[in-house]
């Protein structure tokens, strides 16, 4: 048999063993975000064990490992990409067992607590929903502070097994060679660790001055609005200061959907695009209730076409869920359209930027003057009045949420060169203070780190919305430049570009080759710089 041959034979039987194991791992997780029961809990254990199984066998693992040194004699570029993609997802799997099997149950553990905490606010049970309507809506200071705090109690609860799982994960990276989990993450996520700390330096430079000059202003209105208090991380409107929208003051955008129909708004929306979302929509799960997770994803349950795609929400009639709504759908309509055609191990998206940067270009909707137009069916008058102020709104957030990624990465960097140090809860607070200056609470010494689900179950991704944001930057330049010559969201015609150009591609080449072919050129952050600073 030849090299090619032998290579393709083991493909095709690996994936006759794959599918259905990441079709029942897609269900446990399923499952577990929207009921948060034991037996949910047991069944991703379970399923993810099994998952893990797959790649247990050394030999097969070695043999993946020589294919993929010896790739670039791989005549096929299909079959060759094939290599790449099954030697991440081994080399992701690979250690020993017992690490890999306890990090399923801490996963899920953990999971499922945050799925189930609510915190206490005037001695009831609170769910997130109800602690953003506090800090974007009431006047009382004491209210507003009991709610932050409420919001970040589940870090207690989260914070040993947190702690656990870096260890754990640190003790893989460094079997395989790497000094931690942040750079063995990079790694095998196809980030050059030393190019993205140079992107996150530049963008932390470029943005320190016009952030600061924001802050204060924000600081300023706030302490108008607070009858002259020191502002407080409990007088902004989000618990990590990731969004600052309902942070300016005279501007409602909410009111633009108390009325509304936030599934027949998306699905408009993609409707516009020429993109369908009915079949998503009748599958999804939108509205919020007990023991459900209370967040929001979008999640394809295995690879066979036809394609099974869901969103997770907890929907209420606002600007934040009608963000969120026509984000999630973007991850939907990119995991529904990847060509059919292609390999199974390339039925997927390019990658997590990428998939990231088509969310965050639809999610900027819900407060574009333009979608608001023509979508939304808001007056033309009302978006005289307030068009400037969206505009200036939604660059005010984006340079906002670059600064909260700026903590995220930072911090993630510490905990993974030492998950046991004692004064993480002061390096969190640091880098709050100096990135996103935002005061610490005297005296306060909590793990409020822990209180954010990714640092636990989605560890060392959060510099994917950040290039994400830079790809929906320049990826959206160049559709209304090139292919669209106006807004991409009237137009069928930027559905079947996204089609023809990221989605239906899948994952057959490299982040970095399907941002040139899309848009023309390599990555350029000055796309996202202009539109933002």
């Amino acid at each position: 048999m030849s090299p090619t041959s032998e290579i393709q034979s083991f493909i095709t039987s690996f994936e006759e063993r794959l599918a259905p194991v990441e079709r029942a791992a897609g269900e446990a997780w399923w499952s577990l975000a929207t009921t948060g029961t034991d037996k949910a809990r047991q069944s991703v254990i379970r399923t993810g064990i099994a998952y893990n199984d797959l790649f247990a066998d050394p030999g097969e693992a070695a043999k993946v490992r020589s294919w993929y040194e010896q790739r670039a004699g791989i005549e096929s570029t299909l079959l060759s990409r094939q290599v790449e993609v099954l030697h991440r997802m081994f080399a992701a799997h690979t250690g020993d067992r017992a690490t890999l099997d306890r990090i399923q149950e801490l996963e899920a553990d953990a999971n499922a607590v945050y799925n189930n905490h609510r915190g206490i606010v005037q001695g009831r049970e609170v769910g997130e929903n109800e602690i953003r309507e506090v800090l974007t809506s009431s006047p009382d200071p004491d209210l507003r502070r009991e709610a932050w705090e409420a919001s970040k109690t589940v870090g207690r609860e989260v914070e040993a097994p947190v702690r656990e799982l870096a260890r754990l994960r640190n003790r893989l990276a460094r079997e395989a060679g790497y000094p931690d989990h942040f750079h063995r993450s990079l790694d095998l996520q196809d980030i050059d660790a030393e190019e993205l700390e140079s992107t996150m330096s530049a963008l932390e430079k470029a943005t320190d001055e016009p952030f600061a000059k924001l802050k204060y202003r924000l600081d300023a209105e706030l302490a108008e609005r607070f009858g002259g208090a020191e502002i407080m991380p409990w007088h902004l409107s989000d618990p990590f200061f990731q969004s600052c929208r309902h942070d300016v003051a005279g501007l409602d955008v909410d009111r633009f959907f108390r009325d509304a129909d936030l599934e027949a708004l998306t699905r408009k929306t993609y409707d516009n695009m020429g993109l369908e979302v009915r079949d998503v929509l009748a599958r999804s799960d939108l509205r919020e209730r007990e023991g459900k997770s209370q967040h929001a994803f979008c999640l394809g349950v295995g690879r066979e076409f036809p394609y099974d795609v869901r969103v997770l929400a907890n929907v209420r009639p606002d600007s934040y869920w009608m963000d969120t709504m026509l984000h999630e759908f973007g991850h939907a309509v990119y995991d529904k359209h990847v060509n059919p055609k292609l390999p199974y191990l390339l039925r997927s998206y390019a990658h997590l930027c990428v998939t990231e940067g088509i969310a965050l270009m639809m999610g900027a909707l819900a407060e574009d003057p333009g979608w608001l137009s023509s979508a939304g069916g808001v007056s033309g008058e009302d978006l005289a009045e307030n068009r400037e102020s969206l505009l200036q709104r939604g660059r005010r957030d984006r340079l906002v949420f670059v600064r909260w990624a700026l903590v995220i990465f930072a911090f993630e960097k510490a905990l993974y060169a030492d998950p046991d140090r004692s004064d993480l809860n002061t390096v969190w607070w640091d880098l709050v203070e100096r990135l996103q200056l935002v005061k610490r609470p005297p005296g306060r010494n909590e793990p409020d780190w822990a209180a954010k689900i990714h640092i636990a179950i989605a560890p060392v991704y959060y510099h994917n919305y950040v290039l994400g944001h830079l790809i929906a930057a320049q990826l959206r330049a160049y559709v209304e430049t090139n292919i669209t010559h106006g807004p991409f969201h009237e137009s069928e015609i930027s559905g079947r570009y996204l089609l023809e150009a990221v989605f239906g591609p899948g994952t057959r080449e490299n982040w970095r080759d399907t941002v040139q072919r899309a848009t023309g050129e390599k990555l350029n952050p000055e796309y996202f710089v202009k539109a933002t600073i």
